[in-house]
């Protein structure tokens, strides 16, 4: 189990107070012992001013973990390696794939991680970069999810997502990272966008980390476009796990955020904004 708290700012995400810069995006900074990880980039624009008025000296990463291959996930990483000479990248097999937003009644548009952030990985040396492919530990007691199963029947990826503009090969968005961690108080969970669906994703780590009990739940739950049975069922689960807190941000979804907040109580859900910290564990 991990000694120390983990502490989490969240540098990027669709809501914020006024002095910070507010995007369609995600990126949060951990901190843990002697890592320092940044999870996710956001669009670009918002994460290096948020990083420089919360304090967050972004050369110091130790590992910039990559949930998965989209704009709003990545755009800072060509920023983030300018900034910092040492850093890992650890990212999911298909990263760079690219990658269509195909939404009916609006233009087709691509969401990849576009050109630049594929220059700045091509251009990394290979020992800086890793790509993931089966569940592992980055430290002990912090892990990485590797490739989620993508096992129960109500969960999909959240949205109209597609590998060609044409619509004929539907994105399982397969290089999607969820990291945890193993505190005294259970595990601490934190997902990107959860394209693999909040259910899946947490019975993968707690079958490969052995650990059932959840203190918290943080990131983007995907959850904005659900039907009404997903959404159910996925609340359900929440109460069968029944976590100290869950922390919503990013694509969630504001409606989904105040009926979570109805049902579990707004001690427990704290709806995610940057500028945000949490000690947890």
């Amino acid at each position: 189990m991990i000694d120390e708290a983990v502490r989490m700012t969240l540098l990027v995400d669709n809501e914020g107070p006024a002095d910070l810069t507010v995007e369609h995006g995600f990126s949060i900074w951990i901190e843990s012992g002697e890592q320092r990880i940044l999870f996710d980039t956001g669009q670009g624009a918002a994460l290096e001013p948020n990083a420089l008025r919360l304090g967050i000296d972004l050369s110091l990463a130790n590992t910039l973990v990559l949930s998965h291959g989209h704009y709003d996930h990545t755009g800072g990483v060509a920023r983030v390696l300018a900034l910092n000479s040492h850093t890992r990248v650890l990212f999911g097999r298909g990263l760079g794939t690219p990658r269509f937003s195909c939404h009916p009644g609006h233009a087709t548009r691509a969401i990849d991680i576009g050109d630049t952030v594929r220059h700045a990985l091509r251009d990394l040396p290979a020992q800086r970069q890793c790509e993931i492919t089966v569940p592992c530990f980055l430290a002990p007691s912090i892990g990485i999810s590797g490739p989620i199963p993508r096992l129960s029947a109500f969960e999909d990826t959240g949205g109209p997502f597609f590998l060609d503009p044409e619509q004929h090969h539907p994105d399982g968005i397969v290089d999607e990272l969820a990291m945890w961690f193993e505190t005294r108080h259970g595990l601490v969970v934190l997902t990107g966008c959860c394209h693999a669906g909040l259910v899946n994703t947490i019975r993968h780590v707690r079958t490969f980390s052995g650990i059932e009990r959840v203190h918290a739940i943080i990131g983007g739950l995907h959850l904005l476009n659900a039907s009404t049975e997903r959404l159910k069922q996925t609340i359900d689960f929440i109460a069968d796990c029944a976590p100290d807190y869950l922390i919503p941000c990013h694509c969630t979804g504001k409606h989904v955020v105040e009926q979570l907040q109805q049902i579990f109580g707004s001690e427990r859900v704290k709806s995610g904004q940057a500028g945000q910290q949490y000690v947890l564990g």
